[in-house]
């Protein structure tokens, strides 16, 4: 798998999670009324805390991988730039969506 591949994967898994985090904190009242969100924001909550543990592990490795290249790509380097902004939002929600879940 290309490592631009990688990076689009990526990013489509940070955005879900920052959306959802969004849409939760302005809808929180109404989302709980609901019967089945609890175990919706628990997974959310788990996909968030593996998304977050792989992704560093991808971007470190992505980053060695495109800095070292003798040919530059540019759009990878927009991909990892993007993922990085994108991966520190996602730690964020990750921590609020941990401090949502009721016990």
């Amino acid at each position: 798998m290309r490592l631009e591949n990688i990076y689009k994967y990526q990013l489509i898994l940070l955005i879900f999670i920052i959306v959802f985090g969004i849409q939760h904190y302005y809808f929180q009242n109404f989302n709980f009324e609901w019967v089945f969100y609890e175990k919706i924001l628990n997974s959310v909550f788990l996909l968030s805390i593996f998304t977050v543990l792989f992704s560093l592990i991808f971007l470190i490795f992505g980053s060695i991988k495109t800095i070292n290249r003798k040919k530059t790509i540019e759009i990878e380097k927009t991909y990892l730039i993007t993922n990085i902004i994108l991966y520190y939002f996602a730690v964020w929600i990750s921590l609020y969506l941990l401090s949502q879940i009721r016990g």
